[in-house]
């Protein structure tokens, strides 16, 4: 083989190891971004959480300040009791499950 070629055999082999290198470094990136991605969707769900849990409970303060600052109508103040006392019924119903 001549000098030429040997020299372009060594560039070849210089390029590929640059290329499985640089692949290389992708596949770790890749795999860190993974782990990132999967972290932010376990925050996500616990925040999906919390936010239901305080919607629910502020909810819950309106009707009791409704409730509280004296419904002159009877009837108002009848079916908000009665819908706190089917909210309170399915979260019973869900803890005996």
């Amino acid at each position: 083989m001549t000098e030429e070629g040997l020299l372009l055999v060594k560039e070849l082999k210089e390029k590929i190891q640059l290329v499985f290198w640089e692949f290389e470094q992708s596949e770790k990136k890749c795999g860190e971004l993974q782990v990132e991605i999967d972290s932010l969707k376990n925050k996500i769900r616990l925040l999906e959480e919390e936010k239901g849990v305080l919607g629910l409970k502020y909810e819950h303060l309106k009707m009791a300040k409704s409730i509280e600052a004296g419904c002159n109508d009877s009837q108002a103040a009848r079916n908000k009791m009665n819908r706190l006392m089917r909210e309170i019924d399915k979260c019973v119903a869900l803890l005996n499950d």
